[in-house]
Parts: structure tokens; C-alpha cells; sequence
């Protein structure tokens, strides 16, 4: 069965040479899914759910921003930050509280920098929610 080499390089973590069957990003566009194959392809990612097909199982990871590039069955992501489900040290349920105080601290947000902030704080925590409800 062909697969995709895929490789991370974030600032808190290196993640090396999963042989993935299947990739789905979440794109500055929107989700794109890749299989073996894929034509050549860069695209810039948003903080959201990278799931990663191994072995019949699919493995989520939260990416906090950055660059994908495929080619010739290898995927390459750089990213500011990246999340093992090992990583995320709470549970779905705190994981839904969290969101409920970022959006609170959207609503309460006043100055257009505080905005922004609170912005990137929920989909975070919304990212991070999904994950943990994708293994539990």
C-alpha cells in the first residue's frame, strides 16, 4: 500500500517520518484531504485539527498555524506549534469549559488588539475540543 512520508517541525516539537495513508489539513481555505499521490502542493495552515490516517487509525493533532508542502509522497509541515493528544493535559469536558471562558473573553474583548487575541484563543481551545473528542 503506497503512503505519505510526513514530517513536522514545529517550535515546541518534531514529529518524523509517520507513514501516513491519508492526510487531512485545515487550510487557510478550508479542510483538504491528501492520499498517496497527491499532486505538488503548498498551502499555508490555519490553527485547527491535522488528522493523520496510520495503520487504518486516524491520529489528530492540533497545529497552531503554518506551511504544508506535498511532493512526491512526502508531507512536509512547518508550524508554530503542534499537539500529540498525549500533550493536551485535560479532559473533554474541561476542554468544553475552556471554550466557553475564550468566548466569554471574545465577548468581553474592547480594544481591536484584545479582539484578535481572543480570536486565536477560541479556536485553540475550539481545535484542541476537537481533538480530544476525536480519541474519547
Amino acid at each position: 500500500m503506497s503512503t505519505i512520508t510526513t514530517n513536522i517541525l514545529a517550535t515546541n516539537k518534531t514529529i518524523s517520518n509517520k507513514n501516513v495513508t491519508e492526510v487531512i489539513l485545515p487550510t487557510l481555505s478550508g479542510e483538504i484531504g491528501l492520499l498517496p499521490f497527491h499532486s505538488r502542493l503548498v498551502t499555508g495552515l490555519e490553527i485547527g485539527v491535522l488528522r493523520l490516517k496510520i495503520n487504518d487509525k486516524w491520529c489528530p493533532y492540533l497545529i497552531l498555524d503554518g506551511v504544508a508542502e506535498i511532493a512526491d509522497n512526502n508531507l512536509k509541515i512547518i508550524s508554530r506549534q503542534v499537539e500529540e493528544v498525549s500533550d493536551i493535559n485535560m479532559t473533554v469536558d474541561e476542554a468544553k469549559k475552556e471554550i466557553d471562558i475564550k468566548n466569554q473573553e471574545l465577548v468581553n474583548a474592547k480594544t481591536k488588539q484584545e479582539k484578535i487575541l481572543a480570536a486565536i484563543n477560541l479556536r485553540k481551545a475550539s481545535a484542541r475540543y476537537q481533538v480530544l473528542t476525536m480519541v474519547n
